[in-house]
């Protein structure tokens, strides 16, 4: 099954990639989790289900990560952001997701 898209609005899409590129320029950003949809997914999506980001790259200092993770919470998404380094999540994680790359580092 191969990944349909990301369950935001275009205008949310924008938010997203904006807070990224502004914080975590040199990552490689890729959404997982339940608003990933499949194509063999029908099943309606919570209204607030969170929106899981994991960044590969360099890593990123604590008081980076600090600084997106606030972002996200004081922007207007109107869901939850989890960001997470990609190295730091269970390797069955990073085996058997389906990933949506959301944007890539500015070089």
């Amino acid at each position: 099954m191969k990944p349909m898209g990301l369950a935001v609005t275009p205008a949310q899409l924008a938010i997203v990639t904006q807070l990224l590129q502004t914080l975590a320029p040199k990552h490689q950003a890729m959404a997982f989790g339940s608003r990933v949809r499949l194509e063999s997914e029908t099943a309606s999506l919570k209204p607030h289900a969170d929106l899981d980001i994991a960044l590969s790259g360099p890593p990123l200092e604590w008081h980076q990560m600090f600084a997106l993770r606030d972002a996200f919470s004081e922007s207007d998404l109107p869901f939850r952001v989890d960001v997470s380094m990609y190295d730091e999540l269970p390797q069955q994680w990073r085996a058997s997701v389906a990933w949506v790359d959301l944007c890539s580092p500015v070089t």
